[in-house]
């Protein structure tokens, strides 16, 4: 079963302020796994809505769900390789890339931005900004079904 409800969000559509327009979104909690095949996979699990993926992970006992791209350059937060495996740690999911550690809960940087690039690096090209990353609202069921709003 599948909630609906439509979001409103005022978008301009140019310098002028003054034209706005109002565009609905539509968004869906969407069934995505259980708390069983989170626990089965160790409580981090990659799921895929309409092409896009999603990690569920689970920290002290609570489920959480973030896109599974790291914000800095996209790279997989769990991917289907040993390098790929972001840990959780603190309520926070590391970056297995960069070291860059992201709240479960509200997707912003705890700590230093890319703390594993070499300063030289960090300061020759310029790194980009800090970015949170994109967290999605969960709701279990009874019987420990996931659902994401997505």
């Amino acid at each position: 079963m599948s909630l609906t409800m439509n979001r409103t969000a005022v978008v301009s559509r140019s310098a002028q302020p003054s034209r706005q327009r109002s565009v609905s979104v539509h968004a869906a909690f969407t069934k995505v796994a259980t708390k069983s095949e989170v626990d089965a996979a160790g409580g981090r699990k990659v799921v895929e809505v309409n092409g896009t993926k999603y990690l569920l992970a689970e920290s002290e006992g609570q489920v959480y769900a973030v896109l599974n791209k790291c914000s800095h350059l996209g790279l997989s937060l769990v991917g289907k390789t040993a390098l790929l495996q972001g840990q959780v740690v603190n309520k926070c999911i590391v970056c297995p890339a960069h070291n860059t550690a992201f709240d479960l809960a509200t997707g912003e940087v705890k700590g230093k931005w890319c703390p594993k690039l070499p300063e030289a690096i960090s300061t020759s090209f310029g790194l980009t900004p800090p970015k949170p990353l994109p967290v999605f609202a969960l709701r279990m069921g009874a019987d420990g079904s996931i659902e994401i709003d997505v």
